[in-house]
């Protein structure tokens, strides 16, 4: 028997529908199908797709319909097929509901709509499959491929989380709070001089005053105790001061002069201790060491708001006016005319308000906890067991190097007097974050939860460990957690604003993300609202930039179809992570460089 041929078995049906009513609409297909937009992408777990199709005139038969399958997925073999939509075209003359096509004019027609993303569609082929009935007749024409592949790139969001005491304003993979705060408590002395001068005068008034003089004998009393090393000296401070009626330079000049007199003072105090504690403890004076004390000398010049705070606090029934009066000037000068003119009515300002002005103060800080900043962080690594748990923390935080914090953090967790405190865990749990020690981290992390629960910082700290892990819903729950915790809340803006994205609210992500430059999660929100140049210049200055980056960086090339970024990029991302190679092979966004030799070498 002879064997027919493809064309010729074509040819026979073609004969045999035409004599049912289908004519010239068989065996070829002449309905054209486009996507309105060849890049389908997923947004927000949604695709959305605009099919337009065009009939030609003289096509379509009268009493014909055509049942069109678009868009379809499916591999090129036909097999793993997904329907998505149909539109029904109908002849004039049918019968049947659908969009009327003319038989002389031909038409047009629309299919549009949105569906669930799946990620097997994202590498599969887009079809159009019509089949052409009359009466009980049917002939179904080839596949028509209209496009090719779904982008997923709103998936790829990433984090590059940074290790900080404090959170900022992107990832951060938080240390617990040490609780400690230095506790200050300061001392002060004063002296008096008479207006303009700036000698020492023991008969002044001021001086002489009792109050004044238990003032400064509590001050010397304070500063003995400090030398003598019950206190922790942190400074001591001198400060010049000048009443403000006189003339400004003469003024700063007078308290400088003052501030001189007030150190010479405080170094006459401290040489009397020398003597004093080498009689108390028998040591000959040249082998007692002066303290190392900070002094910071100031010259205040005019005191301003001693004045103003001396007015407020009088007598004087015209306070309200003469400070109205001052302060409207427009110059020291102005300001000092008025005060000297008004002391000649008011004797107060004269006798009383300014005396106390022309002085010189000696301040002594010490701070009440047992050692100096410097002294816990010496003490945390050589001898912790002198220190409080909040001092340890604090030694902790000031050390730079991660392996002794980890020790000093480990040590805690093993002291029975600290080991059920959450902070070390979490530190310890933050540490191995960092190093990237997954299972570790998962482990402290869980410890520190299970001693405070609901805690917005072992809360971050475990949404970052799980979307390093990949469990995205788990790291989104972890952070929205963290956001309402009822213990040390943090501030998720641009985490959770990274699920936006996923979400595809992308202006929404931007804004939560605070619109940062040189960001990746920005990058990709600007790229999804194809704003590509914007996207790229955002990219191109991240620091540093990891194998995502630059894989983002070779679609943006791909959508911009510029073949040098895509290569480039995407070398450097397959030779930071290997596992990209196999990505792009199968990704939509490089559909365009399939055939590309340059591409092909880098997949293969």
């Amino acid at each position: 028997m002879k064997k027919l041929t493809f064309l010729s078995i074509l040819a026979l049906v073609a004969l045999i529908v035409s004599s049912c009513g289908l004519g010239k609409m068989v065996p070829n297909n002449r309905i054209t199908l486009k996507l309105e937009d060849p890049d389908l992408e997923n947004k927000g777990g949604k695709v959305e797709y605009v099919v337009k199709g065009t009939v030609p005139p003289n096509f379509m038969q009268r009493r014909a319909t055509v049942d069109i399958q678009v868009p379809v997925f499916m591999n090129e073999d036909g097999s793993d097929k997904t329907e998505i939509k149909s539109i029904k075209l109908v002849g004039e003359k049918s019968k049947e509901q659908g969009t009327v096509i003319s038989r002389k004019n031909g038409g047009s027609f629309t299919v549009a709509g949105n569906f669930p993303f799946q990620e097997k569609l994202a590498n599969q082929g887009i079809y159009g499959i019509g089949t052409a009935r009359a009466g009980k007749k049917e002939f179904k024409y080839p596949p028509q491929k209209i496009g090719e592949g779904i982008s997923n790139t709103s998936s790829r969001i990433g984090i590059n989380p940074t290790l900080s005491e404090t959170a900022g304003s992107g990832t951060t993979i938080l240390f617990a709070p040490h609780g400690y705060k230095a506790e200050f408590e300061t001392q002060t002395g004063i002296i008096y001089f008479e207006v303009n001068k700036a000698d020492l005068n023991w008969n002044l008034k001021l001086n002489k005053d009792k109050q004044a003089q238990e003032v400064l004998k509590d001050f010397k009393a304070y500063l003995f105790n400090a030398l003598d090393g019950n206190k922790n000296i942190q400074q001591i401070a001198v400060y010049g001061w000048a009443s403000p009626e006189g003339e400004e330079s003469l003024n700063q000049g007078l308290s400088e002069k003052r501030l001189a007199q007030g150190e010479k003072w405080l170094n006459n105090q401290m040489e009397e201790w020398r003597k004093e504690y080498a009689k108390k403890n028998k040591l000959r004076l040249r082998d007692v060491q002066m303290p190392k004390v900070t002094l910071i000398p100031n010259a205040k010049g005019e005191d301003w708001s001693g004045f103003e705070a001396a007015v407020e606090r009088s007598n004087i029934r015209e306070k309200n006016q003469i400070l109205n009066v001052v302060r409207s000037q427009t110059s020291s000068a102005a300001r000092e005319q008025k005060i000297r003119n008004m002391t000649d009515i008011y004797t107060e300002i004269a006798e009383i308000i300014l005396p106390p002005l022309r002085r010189a103060e000696i301040a002594i800080t010490c701070n009440k906890n047992n050692y100096t900043d410097e002294e816990i962080v010496e003490l945390v690594v050589k001898d912790p067991s002198k220190l409080t748990l909040n001092e340890k923390l604090f030694g902790a935080s000031k050390i730079a190097d991660l392996k002794v914090k980890e020790q000093i953090y480990t040590d805690i967790t093993k002291d029975a007097a600290s080991q059920n405190d959450w902070r070390a865990y979490s530190n310890l749990g933050a540490l191995a974050i960092n190093d990237a020690r997954l299972a570790d981290a998962q482990n402290f992390l869980d410890k520190a939860n299970a001693i405070s629960p609901n805690n917005g910082i072992v809360l971050n700290n475990m949404g970052i460990l799980y979307f390093l892990k990949g469990k995205k819903d788990e790291a989104r729950k972890a952070f929205e957690a963290s956001q309402k915790a009822q213990v040390e809340p943090v501030k998720q803006n641009y985490n959770l604003g990274l699920f936006k994205i996923l979400d595809g609210d992308f202006a929404g992500a931007i804004q939560a993300m605070g619109n940062r430059s040189c960001d990746y999660g920005v990058a990709l929100a600007q790229f999804m609202m194809r704003d590509f140049a914007a996207a790229k210049t955002n990219l191109d200055c991240v620091q540093p930039k990891d194998a995502k980056a630059f894989y983002l960086a070779a679609i943006i090339g791909a959508r911009q179809n510029n073949e040098n970024d895509v290569i480039t990029n995407l070398q450097r991302a397959i030779e930071l992570d290997g596992a990209y190679k196999a990505e792009a092979k199968k990704d939509a966004e490089f559909k365009r460089f399939r055939n590309n030799a340059n591409f092909q070498n880098l997949v293969r």
